[in-house]
């Protein structure tokens, strides 16, 4: 009797909060990122990819931050997640699908967000949550922040052991190597699908010339525009 009243009393409180989201005008809006390459989905370690460029790859690890998520409206106005900053981590899958929660329940017209940690979060000095350097993402205060962390191998690389390591980031002035993302979504989406292609970044690198970068600079600032066009909504 006790647990019959225990689950009556739970299905009256989720349909009062589904009442109370769709009177209030509200919903939630699930964002899945989705690690592909070309028209697989990226596996780490095991599988190897070949790029537009000849080049066999496997990934072992793709890391990034995506932060200041905005979505904006049909009528113009605009819903900013309340997360400032998220860290993506393939290895993880928890990482890879999140909620926005309590938004207005209206047509999606586009979304904003910017790869890598900006200026003013660098020198915060907030080093909590996905900002933690344990996570592996933080070089130190005159570098800050690494905004995209992607390595693996290839034969095509005349490293000793076929390795390649990618380590993009800086905020100071003429080494700023965040980028600024505008998507426009689908008809009627419901769900943000957010594709990340690897391909259209490793068909763009020389990997016989270039298999090492981990320090701000000019160099990062071009990889940088050169890994932004990963990014499409599915």
């Amino acid at each position: 009797m006790c647990r019959k009243l225990v689950l009556l009393f739970t299905i009256i409180v989720a349909l009062f909060c589904l009442s109370f989201q769709i009177a209030s005008g509200k919903k939630n809006i699930q964002f899945i990122i989705k690690p592909m390459f070309n028209t697989e989905a990226l596996v780490l370690n095991t599988t190897k990819y070949n790029t537009d460029t000849n080049d066999t790859v496997s990934i072992t690890t793709l890391k990034f931050y995506i932060s200041n998520l905005v979505v904006e409206y049909e009528d113009g106005t605009r819903f900013k997640d309340k997360q400032s900053v998220r860290l993506i981590d393939v290895e993880r899958l928890e990482t890879l699908s999140f909620q926005l929660k309590q938004t207005p329940d209206l047509k999606m017209k586009r979304i904003y967000f910017q790869i890598g940690i900006d200026s003013l979060t660098n020198v915060s000095g907030n080093l909590d949550g996905d900002l933690d350097p344990a996570l592996g993402m933080y070089w130190a205060w005159n570098s800050g922040y690494i905004n995209m962390k992607l390595e693996g191998k290839s034969s095509s690389c005349k490293s000793v052991k076929k390795e390649f390591q990618f380590h993009i980031g800086g905020y100071l002035p003429q080494q700023n190597a965040l980028q600024e993302m505008s998507l426009v979504m689908p008809e009627n989406a419901e769900t943000i699908h957010l594709k990340v292609d690897l391909n259209k970044w490793l068909s763009n690198v020389a990997l016989k010339e270039n298999n090492s970068l981990m320090i701000p600079g000019k160099k990062a600032i071009e990889m940088a525009k050169c890994y932004k066009n990963m990014f499409t909504i599915e």
